[in-house]
């Protein structure tokens, strides 16, 4: 970009500015202050809404992030835990099952717990 070009680049600019508050002076002229007045506060009230919407939004998917790290990372321990298990040899698994299941507690039968 040359010199040339920034120049007349800046010199749209100006004149898009100039042509704004050109109208905006007009429209203090026909319309008289208090229209003015209401456009800025309904503006302004805008973009305060606007941004509320936003920030709620930014909260909502940091909120997400956090919940799907979460589930992921609970996934990947529920993952170890089954890797770990499915490499130990088959009769050390069986012993662990018939181990686990063998001691029934009899003593509590028929109790609510």
């Amino acid at each position: 970009m040359s010199d040339l070009d920034t120049f007349l680049a800046a010199g749209q600019a100006l004149a898009a500015v100039h042509g704004a508050v050109d109208q905006t002076i007009n429209a203090a002229l026909f319309y008289g202050p208090g229209v003015l007045a209401t456009a800025a506060v309904v503006a302004a009230w805008r973009t305060g809404q606007w941004t509320v919407r936003r920030y709620d939004q930014w909260l909502q998917d940091r909120a997400d992030r956090r919940e799907y790290t979460a589930r992921a990372a609970r996934l990947h321990q529920v993952a170890d835990n089954a890797d770990a298990y499915l490499a130990m040899p088959d009769t050390l698994i069986n012993a662990r099952l018939e181990a686990q299941y063998a001691a029934a507690d009899l003593a509590n039968e028929g109790e609510e717990r």
